[in-house]
């Protein structure tokens, strides 16, 4: 838990930006509702008091922190100290003691750094930790605050909010847009028909007149849209720089095949496009998100075994096989899986 002993967290605050619900697969923050605050005020403790003070009468904190099912504690920010620069947040944290020491407050520090990097203008979030509190510490170079000083006798940690788009100068990936929709029905050919597409989806989309396949994909393409904001799947797309769209790659943590609180990443290149190393550099990229936006710790990249053009891509990006299994469908897939770099603390 975050020291800011003198503070009351959990006050409204005009300036905080309304929360979409997010979650990463494991943990998911909302905004309170009705019959929170009794639940925030009861799961107080003595190291709550230690660190925070008496704490709010009506607490509203930015969201809820979730896991099964079940508040275990409640993450927020505030932009009112006199320390802080401009576009600068101090954030603040605490979870129930049943629930400590199972990564919640980690990953609940970085959804809320992602729900910043989606819909505020904030720039930056800093830590406040007083210098025995050992367990907040812990969260601030887990999830890449670097120590900037100290402010009011406590260590003074931060860390830039994190992009949404990442390049390294060869391939872009970034969020989807409509005006992705052409390139995207013009990528849907045999091949990403034959190794992505699921039992009878095929026969749904030929069945299709091409303006009832244009408004389906244009739906779907909609949905990724909406859908960045609040997880536990973000969709992508690659642009080359001088083309829009020259792939697609998504990484789901929720996916029925991975640990919850994982990344599956898929990924589909444009035909116009392939044999160029853009889905490769994609992928790393995406773990890049994967790392600054979550608490995911690991990428999984499942393959079937004939698919020897997609097998290149984990072997590209030093992923290794760990297992190996024959689905219903009689196909042998093959599971890499790839620990991902955290984010370096900023200096």
């Amino acid at each position: 838990m975050l020291s800011i002993a003198s503070h009351d967290w959990g006050l409204d605050s005009t300036t905080r930006a309304p929360l979409r619900p997010v979650t990463d697969g494991l943990v998911r923050l909302r905004p309170p509702g009705p019959g929170d605050a009794r639940v925030l005020i009861e799961g107080r403790d003595e190291a709550f008091h230690r660190w925070l003070g008496p704490g709010a009468d009506e607490p509203s904190p930015t969201a809820c922190i979730e896991a099964g099912g079940e508040v275990v504690g409640w993450v927020d920010y505030d932009d009112d100290r006199a320390w802080l620069t401009p576009g600068e947040v101090n954030v603040g944290y605490n979870v129930f003691a049943p629930y400590r020491q199972r990564g919640y407050a980690t990953r609940a520090v970085q959804l809320l750094m992602h729900h910043m990097a989606v819909a505020t203008n904030q720039q930056a979030a800093s830590l406040l930790i007083r210098p025995d509190n050992h367990a907040s510490r812990a969260v601030a170079a887990k999830t890449g605050f670097g120590r900037l000083g100290d402010v009011e006798g406590s260590a003074y940690f931060g860390k830039p909010v994190p992009p949404l788009s990442y390049t390294d100068g060869v391939v872009t990936v970034r969020p989807p847009r409509i005006s992705d929709l052409d390139a995207d029905l013009d990528a849907k050919d045999e091949e990403q028909i034959h190794w992505l597409w699921l039992p009878g989806q095929r026969e749904a989309w030929e069945a299709m007149s091409p303006d009832e396949q244009r408004a389906h994909a244009a739906r779907g393409l909609v949905e990724r849209i909406s859908g960045f904001g609040s997880g536990p799947k973000w969709t992508f797309s690659v642009d080359s720089p001088d083309t829009a769209y020259v792939a697609y790659i998504d990484c789901d943590l929720a996916n029925e095949h991975v640990q919850a609180g994982e990344a599956n990443i898929s990924y589909s290149c444009h035909p116009d496009h392939r044999g160029r190393g853009y889905v490769s550099r994609a992928v790393r990229l995406v773990m890049r998100f994967l790392a600054d936006h979550t608490g995911c710790r690991q990428a999984h990249i499942l393959v079937d075994s004939e698919n020897v053009t997609s097998l290149r891509v984990p072997a590209a990006v030093g992923m290794g096989e760990t297992a190996r299994w024959v689905t219903e469908a009689g196909r042998t897939m093959i599971r890499h899986v790839k620990t991902l770099e955290r984010p370096a603390p900023s200096s």
